[in-house]
């Protein structure tokens, strides 16, 4: 099945980064040299010391921070820290929540040595849960039912609307009773997928039709 959950599959390889020893005008020119808004502040090990904005630079560099005046403008000086971090390895929704709670719209991805290997945003991460509704169908019956479950996409009914798919049909075999958790928790591993609904049936060779139900089937969801 394709994996695209990971941050590495998502991040910018290319970073800009600015050193701590930097002068202001010098980070914002490479700032606008690359055309991006802010950039992580990298020591000479490669670690991520901080991060920095073109309107932290500004005010560094007009000599006003919070109306106190400054001797220097250095990069250490208006990054901010700690940095708020992801690694390369991190489940994206991990991510999401990191920029929600840092209040940041971009995150510098660490690599396992703990030096700077990517960065992303959150239009990154945003693209990954705004598929198409037919590509996540698409997806559904051809690499998780077909593909890792060996089963007949034409067996179930699939209908995606809003990132929610719905699986309708009947299990006829009681070998496939112990699948449908497995299938849900694949289909719900989906990019896009925010919600799964099954509304499928067991027919009679099942063989766990309880006493009190009629022998046409039950409804598992």
């Amino acid at each position: 099945m394709k994996r695209s959950r990971q941050v590495r599959a998502v991040m910018t390889a290319d970073v800009a980064t600015v050193e701590p020893g930097m002068s202001a005008e010098a980070a914002v020119a490479v700032l606008e040299r690359r055309e991006v808004s802010g950039a992580p502040v990298v020591g000479e090990d490669g670690r991520v010391l901080g991060f920095v904005t073109r309107g932290d630079l500004s005010r560094r560099r007009s000599g006003r921070c919070f109306g106190r005046r400054h001797k220097t403008g250095k990069v250490a000086e208006a990054m901010s820290t700690p940095p708020v971090t992801v690694g390369v390895d991190d489940d994206v929704v991990r991510a999401v929540r990191l920029m929600d709670a840092g209040r940041v719209r971009r995150l510098p991805v660490l690599g396992a040595d703990g030096a700077l290997a990517g960065i992303v945003s959150y239009g990154d991460l945003g693209r990954v849960f705004l598929r198409p509704d037919s590509e996540i169908r698409d997806e559904v019956r051809d690499e998780v039912l077909d593909r890792e479950l060996c089963l007949d996409p034409a067996s179930l009914d699939i209908a995606v609307r809003d990132g929610v798919v719905s699986l309708t049909g009947t299990v006829e075999r009681d070998s496939m009773v112990p699948v449908i958790p497995v299938m849900l928790a694949l289909v719900g591993r989906v990019d896009g997928v925010v919600a799964v609904q099954e509304h499928l049936r067991v027919g009679v060779d099942a063989r766990i039709v309880l006493a009190d139900e009629p022998a046409a089937g039950r409804v598992l969801g």
